[in-house]
């Protein structure tokens, strides 16, 4: 009897600490939204580390297997999408570009949390001169590796 006592003023308790809007239906409580903020959002970079490592507005960039990007200055980082302007070399374009590597723009997105970090995970890089790097097989638009 006595602890069907304490459970109904437990009961009571929770019933009067939630909002109940006049028609008696209890309004739930959201959740706290899990939005990743620009300081919490990485991609996965595998230049002078072969196992790749989280990094945040790298200075250089392992794009893909064919393409990398150097001396970046980034724009913009986060949450949705991070911008940055570099020197682009690929092995789709050796040896010219390894003396005279292209201007481009670099567009990370779509981010996706993946043990715990959010990785932007896909890629469109712009080069000043796009017509040249299309004629060499430059791969523009990609998908980026994440562990």
């Amino acid at each position: 009897m006595r602890l069907v006592t304490v459970l109904a003023f437990c009961v009571a308790l929770v019933a009067c600490g939630s909002a109940t809007p006049p028609d008696g239906i209890p309004i739930p409580t959201p959740p706290a939204a899990s939005v990743p903020s620009a300081q919490d959002v990485y991609v996965l970079n595998f230049f002078g580390d072969e196992q790749g490592s989280p990094a945040q507005k790298p200075a250089d960039l392992v794009i893909s297997e064919f393409s990398t990007m150097n001396k970046l200055t980034w724009e913009k980082w986060g949450p949705d999408t991070a911008v940055g302007r570099g020197m682009l070399t690929g092995s789709w374009c050796l040896p010219d570009c390894l003396q005279e590597p292209y201007g481009a723009t670099v567009t990370l997105a779509t981010p996706t949390t993946k043990g715990g970090r959010t990785y932007f995970t896909s890629y469109t890089i712009e080069p000043d001169d796009l017509q040249s790097a299309k004629d060499q097989g430059a791969d523009l638009i990609g998908t980026l590796q994440t562990p």
